[in-house]
């Protein structure tokens, strides 16, 4: 089963609710969809605050693993922003791993994060993983409108959030009084009726700190990267770095480890390192043979096991694909070497 999160604005948002009711076999009350037993438990509600301006809750887990795809979208063919507040803590995902034992997001690194929702995004959703989150989308529009004083460097801070083809975003460390003011937004929405002037009000507090925070910094000490993936790939390179001395990890069990599909851990790592992530595995798989070679610490048997090889042949084979000769022929004299 594939589950669909589609970011549309006013109508489009009852059509994207419409399609989830009937995919869950679930029906919409009261603006939100409750995840059926079947599936897990929970449910994902929306609130709209103006024209241009709503907000998305997600609170649920699932009782099996799912892959979902965010699509790509526009509202009267101008962009839509995404700012999403994570709110797990280490207490909500014991299991994953996320966070640090007794920690909150606001104190392990970044917890909100800015993007456009101009491209589609593909992953997955562990086993009893707690979604929890806050999600406020608007359009280029409503922000020039509402944000007019701070509009040119907000704008072209934006302009880095819509290259096309290489998805960008924003991300910044919630503090404590954030995290207390998304909490509490967040337990409003979960009530049958809220006052919606209680939900506008905190909304526009959170939205108006977070790009105040971009304004007051600069446009050069903005950290944009160029895929929404980047914490995911660091770590994806620092895991692969423990197997530099075995084979290589099966790419989709990998992808897994990191709730990513395989095509999402694939593209996405070529766009932070540069190449693919098989060549960047040989590449410094091949440069710590070569250094062993160098140094005459070991034999060139010795530095084939050691990396991992039952056989001396494929450990040659692979070495003079990478540097053109053959490991018994490295002179520590060869400079392109």
């Amino acid at each position: 089963m594939k589950l669909y999160a589609n970011t549309h604005i006013d109508t489009s948002m009852y059509e994207y609710m419409e399609a989830l009711s009937k995919q869950l076999d679930s029906p919409v009350d009261n603006n939100a969809v409750l995840i059926p037993a079947t599936v897990g438990t929970g449910f994902i509600k929306y609130c709209f605050i103006e024209e241009g301006f709503c907000l998305r809750y997600y609170h649920f887990s699932l009782n099996a693993d799912h892959e979902f795809e965010w699509l790509a979208d526009s509202e009267s063919n101008e962009p839509i922003f995404k700012l999403v507040f994570f709110l797990e803590d280490a207490n909500d995902n014991k299991k994953t791993g996320d966070f640090k034992k007794g920690l909150r997001p606001y104190e392990t690194g970044n917890s909100t994060i800015l993007y456009s929702t101009d491209f589609t995004r593909t992953g997955k959703i562990k086993l009893s993983t707690l979604v929890n989150r806050m999600v406020f989308l608007f359009t280029k529009k409503w922000l020039q409108e509402n944000f007019g004083e701070a509009s040119d460097q907000i704008l072209e801070t934006v302009q880095l959030l819509t290259k096309k083809n290489q998805p960008t975003f924003i991300v910044e460390k919630m503090d404590r009084s954030h995290y207390i003011l998304a909490h509490e937004l967040t337990k409003e929405l979960q009530q049958h009726r809220f006052p919606l002037i209680h939900i506008k009000t905190k909304a526009l507090t959170l939205l108006n700190d977070f790009l105040n925070r971009i304004v007051s910094r600069g446009i050069q000490n903005i950290n944009v990267d160029q895929t929404l993936y980047y914490p995911e790939m660091t770590k994806v390179e620092t895991t692969l770095r423990q197997y530099f001395d075995k084979p290589m990890p099966n790419i989709s069990k990998l992808a897994s480890e990191f709730n990513l599909s395989s095509s999402t851990l694939k593209r996405h790592f070529k766009i932070v390192y540069g190449i693919n992530i098989q060549t960047y595995y040989l590449t410094n798989k091949m440069a710590i043979g070569r250094s062993l070679i160098i140094s005459k610490s070991k034999t060139i048997s010795e530095i084939a096991y050691t990396l991992g090889y039952t056989k001396v042949n494929s450990f040659s084979k692979a070495f003079k694909k990478q540097y053109g000769i053959l490991p018994k022929e490295v002179n520590i004299n060869n400079s392109h070497l």
